[in-house]
């Protein structure tokens, strides 16, 4: 591969559900679907048509950055296996990076009916295992203490694949606690951190260009993501950020949020760009391909959509249905998840602005806040998450959405506020809220980077053209 173009493609969050856990249809699984985006039942068929695509497209290399299957069930990792094994098999390299839903995860379930037994799940020494040929052999170089490894790619390209799951966390009724809960977030030890910018280091001292891969997000894709979406950055991503950058590592590929999105994030050590490729088993259904040429440092990319499968000629098109469906049980599945975090939150605003809370009703219970969201942001809610994840938002004309969602939001503090004071509490709420609210809402639907910086820009998330 050494002076010529590679040729990557890039994939991610399958979330295939093996077919022998849906041992009958019924409420159980029902449930399940109404609280989620993904396209399970159809998932090993999305899997098999880009196995097919990518077979057609004959790449050097394939990226697989995380979430293989729906919870880490070990007939799913083995199905998702076998198909990647058709790559493998054809001459071409993939290489893995696990994601939050892949290990230890006491989400692992049979369907049968209405009720729901444990599937068996995997370790990490049995993910390495699993999916040996690709980056867990004798040709990587592993860090000891995670599933990171560095890859080196003819003679002139590196591979730094980073591993920043926080499965080890994980607790199972089952096994004796209080709740079954899965670690959404990801964070890397100091020691980690050290071994994978040595890594870089030596790539670059030995004059050969570095590309990262890694499930979470180091670059925040909207104003304070890593505020209000925190499990979906990794934790001190801008100080990982700059000694990566330092050590000469520009571009992450990533997965995790199902967006189809680049962001960049420009410091005193280089600049760090990061390419979010949404889930091929969920609306807007697409997948990357990357043609990277080592000797001039420059990466260009496209985006694919799935269409269509065997089944259903319309896929894309259903996919978008489900995804509007689902935003209020995934409103309140989020809500209910995060109850805890979210009221201690509400408790702290309360503790450091009580004039103002005095005259602030907030509901007491997720469900009861998820309806007063939704009764008044439901459709500009839906409608922007769409947009997002579609990617190029500033191609399209928003302002009238941005209008409605707004006012939405003033509609909430309308009907929070009371008392005799109640002008100046809503007054006080809109000087606090409004200015951050305005500038999340301008960073996701007109596509900004950086935004209220200097080096506020807009990337297009489909067609870039990238230095690395």
């Amino acid at each position: 591969m050494q002076n010529k173009s590679i040729k990557i493609a890039i994939i991610s969050d399958l979330h295939v559900m093996a077919p022998e856990l849906l041992i009958n249809d019924g409420t159980a699984f029902q449930d399940y679907l109404n609280c989620d985006r993904k396209m399970l039942r159809e998932s090993a068929e999305i899997l098999d048509t880009l196995m097919n695509d990518i077979l057609d497209l004959k790449p050097d290399l394939v990226f697989v950055t995380g979430d293989m299957t729906k919870d880490g069930e070990r007939v799913s990792h083995e199905m998702v296996a076998k198909q990647l094994y058709r790559l493998v098999n054809a001459g071409i390299q993939v290489l893995v990076v696990p994601g939050n839903h892949d290990i230890n995860n006491p989400d692992a379930k049979y369907f049968d009916g209405d009720i729901t037994t444990p599937a068996e799940t995997i370790t990490r020494r049995e993910f390495a295992n699993i999916y040996r040929d690709m980056g867990y052999d004798e040709h990587s170089r592993r860090d000891p203490d995670t599933l990171s490894y560095c890859r080196e790619v003819g003679s002139d390209l590196s591979i730094l694949a980073i591993d920043a799951c926080m499965d080890r966390l994980n607790t199972f009724v089952s096994k004796g606690d209080a709740r079954d809960h899965t670690k959404a977030s990801g964070r890397l030890e100091p020691s980690t951190q050290q071994w994978l910018v040595n890594e870089a280091t030596r790539a670059r001292e030995s004059g050969r260009r570095v590309i990262a891969m890694m499930h979470h997000h180091l670059v925040p894709h909207f104003h304070m993501e890593d505020t209000l979406a925190a499990p979906y950055v990794v934790d001190d991503a801008r100080q990982l950020s700059q000694r990566l950058a330092a050590a000469g590592v520009h571009v992450i590929f990533t997965g995790h949020l199902h967006i189809s999105d680049i962001s960049q994030s420009n410091m005193n050590e280089g600049h760090m760009i990061e390419i979010a490729t949404a889930a091929a088993v969920g609306y807007p259904c697409q997948w990357r391909i990357a043609t990277c040429n080592p000797a001039t440092g420059k990466l260009q990319l496209r985006t694919i959509s799935l269409h269509s499968i065997p089944s259903d000629a319309d896929f894309a098109e259903h996919a978008c249905e489900v995804f509007s469906k689902c935003v209020p049980n995934m409103t309140r599945g989020v809500l209910s998840r995060y109850w805890s975090e979210i009221s201690q939150a509400i408790e702290n605003y309360r503790s450091k602005h009580p004039w103002i809370m005095r005259y602030v009703t907030i509901p007491d219970n997720p469900d009861a806040i998820a309806d007063l969201l939704l009764k008044h942001l439901e459709k500009p809610v839906t409608k922007a998450y769409i947009v997002f994840a579609e990617g190029n938002e500033n191609g399209k004309d928003n302002q009238e959405l941005i209008n409605q969602l707004i006012k939405g939001v003033d509609q909430v503090v309308d009907e929070t506020t009371r008392g005799i004071l109640r002008p100046l509490a809503k007054a006080a709420l809109h000087l606090r809220i409004y200015g951050t609210f305005k500038l999340v809402l301008r960073s996701i639907l007109e596509d900004l980077n950086d935004i209220g910086t200097k080096h506020e820009s807009i990337i297009n998330d489909h067609t870039a053209i990238i230095d690395f």
